[in-house]
């Protein structure tokens, strides 16, 4: 059994990682967008997201020389009345294989 559901509630549990997701889900956004929007530096703004991307939450595409991140998980996109747990067993099964495993 893995403890990949935990770890998911574990980083969302983070104001500035759901701030993140919060404006994520209004669109896709630039590390630049985030720290100008969130007015934090980018070293912060960088390891909220890469700890959002560890859980698969979001993902990025490259522009240019620019990243732009976005939501992955549907998660965020999907409604449904299942409890919340269950969301984060069914991501970290999709998402998160060979991650986080518990010792």
């Amino acid at each position: 059994m893995t403890d990949a559901p935990f770890k998911c509630m574990e980083v969302l549990g983070n104001q500035l990682r759901v701030e993140i997701l919060t404006l994520l889900m209004e669109k896709p956004r630039t590390v630049q967008e985030l720290c100008k929007i969130l007015g934090r530096e980018q070293s912060l703004i960088s390891h909220s997201l890469s700890q959002l991307k560890d859980c698969s939450f979001v993902d990025f595409r490259k522009e240019g020389k620019s990243s732009i991140y976005y939501i992955k998980s549907e998660i965020f996109t999907t409604h449904t009345d299942k409890p919340l747990f269950e969301l984060f067993e069914e991501h970290s099964k999709k998402y998160c294989k060979h991650k986080h495993k518990k010792e």
